[in-house]
């Protein structure tokens, strides 16, 4: 009845006063909404600990942490045989496995392990950078810095660093030095040089010299002819003379390839990147591999549910069809609240 009654009111205003109303009507929608809209690229200036979990492995710049720790710009939060929940302050959640290295910057820059990212916040590695919004996807480094890229929902773009992102912690202990190495040479004595045996060369054998009377051998000195048949290159296709023909070359581009800068995945796709920086073919997740990742540590045993977790079961129907989602996901009850039906208006 109250709506009835605003609306009414509304009809009855002269037309400016309409415009305003609506003007300030839809600024506070847009003020509303304006949370859901903030741009992937906000810097994530810090992170709490939300969830530890299989022991108490986690170490904010190796203090070990608690439950409401924050890391804070340039600190780097480290799990060993624990498993952790981030919350940043864009509002984006964050999930470490364990063995897993994340430091807070500009972007979550993973060094080691694999991190699971949802909402607004760009994750990057020495070789990469992503760029997302309102996202789930996974970003994984081996041992040996190999990078890959799964999406689980959105769409990531995955950028290759120009310059790769490398700290003073990262860098070799085995620097090559300045100093003079303090080491003596090992050199050789002239008394204790080794002698060398001389070599005599045997005495020559005189070369019988044939009786040219007796011989038909033509004894006159034979000059040096042109043979320029000789000199000619041969044609590739018979080995014979090219007589004037062109000669078929076969030459090999010196320029190298040149390597992608981006690549776009979209939901269910994944990507590796080598050390290098250089791509590799985008691929479809199977089924298998996506119900493991839902069936893995980085979702199983959280008290918080993952947002956006009915986006992803979305993703998944449509990729599996017929296939059971491997995570229950409760029912939202609605009240029972009895809607009143509305007047019919006279025209």
């Amino acid at each position: 009845m109250f709506l009835w009654n605003s609306l009414q009111n509304f009809f009855r205003l002269p037309q400016q006063q309409k415009r305003l109303a609506l003007f300030f009507t839809g600024l506070c929608i847009f003020a509303l909404a304006a949370p859901q809209l903030a741009p992937a690229s906000a810097q994530s200036t810090q992170a709490t600990v939300q969830e530890i979990l299989d022991g108490n492995q986690v170490f904010i710049q190796n203090q070990r942490a608690s439950l409401n720790a924050v890391a804070k710009q340039q600190q780097q939060v480290r799990t060993g045989n624990s498993r952790t929940a981030l919350l940043f302050n864009t509002g984006a959640v964050a999930r470490l496995s364990a063995n897993s290295v994340l430091k807070i910057g500009q972007c979550a820059r993973l060094k080691r392990g694999t991190v699971l990212i949802n909402g607004a916040v760009n994750a990057c590695s020495s070789g990469i950078t992503t760029g997302v919004r309102g996202t789930t996807y996974l970003l994984e480094v081996d041992e040996l810095g190999n990078q890959q890229v799964k999406v689980l929902e959105g769409e990531v773009i995955v950028k290759r660093n120009a310059i790769p992102l490398i700290d003073e912690d990262d860098e070799p202990t085995n620097k090559p030095t300045n100093k003079l190495s303090t080491q003596k040479p090992n050199l050789i004595s002239p008394t204790t040089a080794p002698k060398v045996k001389q070599f005599t060369a045997p005495p020559s054998i005189p070369t019988p010299v044939k009786n040219p009377a007796s011989s038909n051998v033509n004894t006159q000195p034979v000059t040096p002819q042109d043979n320029s048949q000789k000199a000619r290159p041969l044609d590739p296709l018979n080995a014979d003379p090219a007589n004037d023909k062109p000669i078929l070359k076969i030459e090999q581009s010196s320029q190298p390839t040149k390597q992608q800068d981006e690549v776009v995945l979209k939901a269910g796709e994944k990507v590796e990147v080598a050390n290098g920086g250089a791509f590799g073919i985008i691929q479809q997740l199977t089924e298998n591999e996506f119900v493991n990742l839902l069936k893995g540590n980085l979702f199983q045993g959280f008290t918080n549910q993952i947002p956006g977790i009915d986006k992803i079961q979305a993703v998944f129907n449509g990729l599996f069809p017929g296939v059971n989602f491997p995570i229950s996901i409760p029912g939202i009850p609605t009240p029972n609240i009895p809607i009143p039906s509305l007047p019919r208006f006279p025209f």
